[in-house]
């Protein structure tokens, strides 16, 4: 052989992309595939077979480290220097023609392994940059600790050296022992790589923006076909998610590719063997952060390739957001997120992965409320594994997963129920908020206020109620561990209870029930009589007419509250909303009922009218407006009985017991959150809240009740002139010019008479209405889930429409 010189030369590079402070170009070893610098002897003039197969060996252990040899050399159009960048690709080899076909059919099978060292080295040092986690950083180690200790050790230290020292080693010796040690492990490894890069050559060329969306799109279609569905809590735990794709492959999704290889080998045990073993080591970094998120609630995820995503932590140099009373609701539920992008299989059966997510913030929640740093040997009876050596899979992580979410609960119950005594907050909720069975409220303030709430929405109104409940809360001070109404604060909202209902059942209803309910009979006859026919309009001074609809304070009479933290992780922000709906509801009831009660001592106690002079037709009259009165206070009387002790009161029960006797062993927050939440959904249904259309019928028939009140109350004057006693008595004496006229009289009581017909029919035909809305409510409403409160109501709505 001929050997040409040949001098490597280093050249020092000043301006390099890459960031290194040693940048630097070797060049590589000469390429025989391009210029040549070792003459080769022609295979065809060697006679001798074993001499050929001699130098195929030779050139094998060459290309098995990524080398070219003499008659085996790269393709032409491969150049190593390319190597270093994205597309990592390794070198394909051309055989001599005149290779023996036997050695050549060996030598095109040893030689792929060339190419995967190649590829596996160069993805190596790729891939271990900090930018593409600590999974892939561990990945990384592990193909080299295999190309170095494993691959290179077997063929420097048994097949070269079976090549130098054993005349008779062969090519076929050479494959064997390749397969033996390292082939099936070198090609495992290899086609990993390769997915890898095929995932991030696709995330390189994504749409990340429509990628999120179609991501979001898919969890909302999940979420619907959940609810569509009567489903178990245990597999119907709905959550947020972060639906953003990362750039690159980190964490999770290494992993599952992982996994994913192992389930494609099933069969193969040795392939098997080798595959878990690298699952075990490549995810010890994952073990890490799984066990520091279960065991302490704290996330150790720098490069954000763990299943749980922290919101709150903007990037590396900017602060975390601190958790204040004003923002910790909004932190407790949007915080920590499931990253869906890298969440292992195994954690997406079932509910696992719901379980690692609320172990995690509610450890977090003990933490930030009992200011400690950890949560271990805080309960005398824990014996957890601590670290985590290995990723547990399928049933195991199952059981891993619930002692974790066990014992999360069990110190979120010692917090509730031994520090914050929770069954006291909500008795306290359901008393000074949802203002139930609360007599004193309504002696102190609501009576005290009736003037102001009957006058229309104003802001001096609105102070000079502020300042009643003021004084009513200063009055409650020496009750003594009072929470909830300290922290009331009394508004007159912009929009009238109607509105709001309205508003909330557009969100919550489907405008199909509503359209079919007002097709029901005795929808269609119905006029706003009422409303055209009663004066809803008041003339002004200046002539114009000002609409009033709704505009009396009660309408407008809410209490706002902003949940201290923690206990705004149970009463959630919608919870409120829904104690809000309620508790306006339940105060225009017994508004109502009181206004009733007022005019009830008007027309039966009043000595005008109980005149005993009054001609027979206008006792009629007064007979009749005693009736009327009776059917409207017999109206809202069943209302707000029906509201409070059906509804309210039952629900309630029922929600104290599972608060009382919930233990350390059996509290579930998820569950408990639930709980209070169908709690005050199921008021809201049966309450009929959740219709708009009953409800606008409703407040319809409190309006006539209103202006039937306070037509009542307005005529003392009129019943003097019905009667020639009453008036000399009351008008005799203040002005002697004025004289009785019995026309005028006769007149007058015809239109009281008429006027009493008209609120009759109205009141008759809306309240009909009202019993055939709640029947159709019974039958094909919302009110299907929990019919048997509502049913109840229709029933009793019919009895008083047969007593009439």
């Amino acid at each position: 052989m001929e050997v040409r010189n040949h001098v490597n030369d280093i050249c020092h590079l000043e301006t390099l992309q890459e960031k290194s402070l040693l940048s630097r170009l070797v060049n590589f070893q000469p390429l025989t595939s391009s210029h040549a610098k070792v003459k080769s002897y022609p295979l065809n003039q060697i006679k001798n077979q074993r001499v050929q197969e001699a130098l195929v060996v030779r050139d094998l252990l060459n290309v098995l480290i990524g080398l070219e040899g003499v008659y085996i050399r790269y393709n032409n159009s491969y150049q190593p220097e390319l190597g270093q960048q994205d597309d990592i690709r390794g070198p394909d080899f051309r055989i001599a023609k005149n290779m023996d076909l036997s050695l050549k059919s060996f030598a095109k099978w040893i030689v792929k392994f060339g190419k995967i060292f190649v590829v596996l080295t160069r993805f190596s040092e790729r891939y271990s940059e900090p930018v593409y986690g600590s999974v892939m950083h561990r990945l990384c180690f592990e193909i080299r600790q295999f190309l170095t200790y494993d691959y290179v050790r077997n063929i420097i230290e048994q097949a070269e050296t079976e090549f130098l020292t054993n005349p008779l080693f062969s090519i076929r010796g050479l494959g064997q022992l390749l397969t033996q040690n390292c082939a099936h492990k070198a090609q495992l490894l290899y086609d990993l790589v390769q997915e890898i890069m095929r995932e991030m050559n696709r995330r390189a060329l994504l749409n990340r923006e429509e990628a999120d969306f179609q991501n979001f799109m898919q969890d909302l279609r999940k979420e619907k076909n959940n609810t569509d569905f009567s489903v178990s809590n245990e597999s119907n735990a709905l959550f947020i998610t972060d639906s953003r794709i990362n750039v690159h492959a980190r964490g999770g999704v290494i992993l599952q590719m992982i996994q994913d290889k192992i389930d494609v080998n099933r069969g193969n045990e040795r392939n098997v063997t080798f595959l878990q073993k690298l699952f075990e080591d490549v995810s010890v970094q994952y073990c890490s952060m799984l066990d520091s998120w279960l065991i302490n609630g704290s996330l150790e995820d720098p490069y954000n390739e763990f299943m749980v995503a922290d919101t709150a932590q903007l990037s590396s140099r900017q602060e975390a957001i601190r958790l204040t009373s004003l923002n910790s609701e909004r932190l407790w539920d949007t915080q920590y997120v499931i990253r869906k992008d890298g969440v292992l299989n195994d954690f997406e059966n079932g509910n696992i992965a719901f379980k690692v997510l609320m172990t995690g913030k509610l450890l977090n929640l003990f933490r930030n409320c009992c200011n400690l740093q950890t949560t271990t040997g805080i309960l005398p009876d824990e014996n957890l594994k601590y670290p985590l050596t290995r990723l547990p899979q399928r049933t195991e992580l199952l059981l891993y997963v619930d002692l974790h979410y066990s014992r999360a609960n069990k110190l979120t119950h010692f917090l509730f129920y031994n520090g914050y005594d929770l069954p006291q907050i909500l008795l306290e909720f359901h008393h000074n908020f949802l203002l139930f069975n609360n007599p004193g409220f309504f002696k102190e303030f609501f009576n005290r206020s009736l003037v102001e709430l009957t006058k229309l929405r104003t802001d001096t109104v609105e102070e000079k109620l502020r300042r009643t409940f003021q004084e009513y809360q200063r009055s409650r001070e020496d009750d003594g561990g009072k929470v909830v109404l300290p922290l009331l604060n009394l508004q007159l909202d912009k929009s009238c209870f109607h509105r709001v209902i309205q508003q909330f059942s557009m969100e919550t209803s489907t405008d199909k029930d509503n359209a079919n309910l007002m097709q029901a009979r005795n929808f269609e006859n119905l006029r706003d009589l009422l409303l055209q026919d009663l004066d809803m309009q008041e003339v002004s001074e200046s002539g114009q007419t000002k609409k009033t609809e709704f505009e009396y304070s009660i309408h407008h009479l809410q209490f706002e509250i902003v949940v201290p933290y923690p206990f705004n992780t149970i009463i959630s922000r919608t919870c409120i909303f829904q104690y809000q709906a309620i508790q306006r509801y339940l105060l225009l009831l017994h508004y109502y009922n009181k206004v009733l009660e007022d005019t009830w001592f008007e027309i039966n106690k009043n000595k005008i009218w109980r005149h005993s002079g009054f001609n027979k037709d206008v006792h009629l009259w007064i007979r009749r407006c005693r009736v009327v009165h009776f059917r409207m206070a017999q109206f809202m009387k069943l209302m707000l009985e029906y509201t409070s002790l059906d509804v309210i009161q039952n629900e309630w029960l029922e929600l104290e017991k599972q608060t009382r006797n919930a233990t350390s062993t059996g509290f579930d927050l998820p569950q408990f959150q639930s709980a209070l939440q169908n709690f005050l959904t199921q008021q809201m249904t049966h309450s009929l809240l959740t219709n708009a259309s009953l409800v606008r019928l409703l407040v319809q028939i409190t309006d006539i009740v209103h202006r039937f009140c306070k037509f009542v109350t307005s005529l003392r004057k009129t019943l003097c002139l019905l009667d020639v006693r009453l008036f000399s008595y009351y008008h005799g004496q203040l002005s002697k010019e004025m004289q009785y006229d019995e026309s005028a009289a006769l007149q007058k009581l015809q239109e009281l008479q008429q006027y009493l017909d008209l609120v009759w029919n109205s009141f008759s035909q809306h309240k009909s209405a009202f019993a055939e809305g709640v029947r159709y409510y019974c039958n094909h409403g919302s009110a299907r889930s929990g019919i048997n409160p509502v049913l109840a109501l229709e029933e009793r709505l019919r009895d008083i429409e047969f007593d009439r």
